[in-house]
């Protein structure tokens, strides 16, 4: 660590490390979107996920046992890397393809973290806290603002479309993030599992079957987008929500999930040139007011199956 970072108090380096992992966060879905639009398909950018994450990640896979798929098993394995892997990564990339990052960037956090809660609380059977719920109320109610903004078509005729898969991958997550919690899952762990065997299962049926499009574009554009999204969302994002995470503690940091749609939100708009419609900036504000509201009544704290102690999971793992 660099001399000066090392003077400084380590509750202002976990602060540092968070609003950095949320800016990664939050900036995926426009890196995404602007691949797509440069002229690579939903399976390239996949592709270039999974490549470099599955590279970066295999030393772990391979140091915790193949034999035992990272010592999960493989029915456990297998589980997670459909629910929390290069399927769900598939169906998101399409829905770039129709929807703006800042939908994306809203939709999929905020189904994590109902889907998951809802699922540790009813494991429990226990009700869930007034304030969660009041939480997730107002969580869906900006849900169901951008989807009318969406079925008006002034964004593009398909946005509702793409608002859509959005919430399907926003739930495949969280029963991802219920299970990591669930079964106990390192995020190490879970993120080495999901890469290997969706770089091992998806590559060579991108490479036979899927019209590769790489080779179009230049060496940068793929460096750029394979760093980001396998190595920046992955590895580097992991580390630092893990590291602020494990230093401020689980309430603290449960405050920072929900800067993720602003992130996305404001990255987008000069990047893309995506400005959200009054209804659609007002369904985003509505998620981010939800899951703030939910994390200070303490849903960070309900269980093992918290978003919260799950990044990766709430933004494509």
């Amino acid at each position: 660590m660099p001399s000066f970072l090392s003077s400084l108090p380590p509750r202002t380096l976990a602060l540092a490390a968070m609003a950095l992992a949320v800016t990664i966060y939050g900036g995926q879905f426009v890196s995404v979107r602007w691949g797509l639009q440069q002229g690579l398909s939903a399976y390239d950018m996949a592709a270039l996920r999974f490549i470099f994450a599955g590279a970066v990640m295999l030393p772990f896979f391979l140091r915790a046992g193949v034999g035992s798929c990272a010592g999960l098993g493989w029915r456990k394995g297998l589980i997670l890397g459909i629910t929390g892997g290069v399927p769900l990564t598939v169906i998101s990339n399409i829905g770039l393809n129709y929807a703006p990052a800042a939908h994306a960037s809203a939709i999929q956090p905020g189904m994590v973290a109902v889907t998951a809660t809802t699922l540790a609380y009813l494991g429990m059977r226990a009700r869930i806290p007034a304030g969660a719920a009041i939480g997730f109320a107002i969580v869906l109610s900006g849900l169901a603002a951008i989807a009318i903004a969406g079925s008006t078509g002034l964004q593009g005729a398909m946005t509702l479309f793409g608002d859509v898969l959005f919430v399907l991958c926003g739930i495949g997550w969280g029963v991802f993030t219920w299970l990591c919690g669930r079964w106990m899952v390192p995020s190490v762990t879970g993120a080495a599992v999901v890469s290997v065997l969706s770089a091992a299962t998806f590559l060579p049926a991108y490479v036979l079957w899927l019209s590769p499009g790489l080779g179009a574009v230049s060496w940068p554009i793929i460096l750029f987008h394979g760093i980001n999204q396998g190595i920046l969302n992955i590895a580097i994002g992991l580390l630092l929500w893990t590291y602020g995470t494990r230093t401020l503690g689980v309430a603290l940091a449960a405050r920072f999930p929900p800067m993720i749609p602003v992130l996305g939100t404001l990255i987008g708009i000069p990047t893309l040139g995506e400005v959200p419609s009054p209804l659609a900036a007002l369904g985003v504000a509505g998620i981010v007011t939800g899951l703030l509201v939910a994390a200070i009544a303490g849903t960070g704290r309900a269980s093992p199956s918290a978003p919260v102690n799950r990044p990766e999971t709430a933004t494509r793992a």
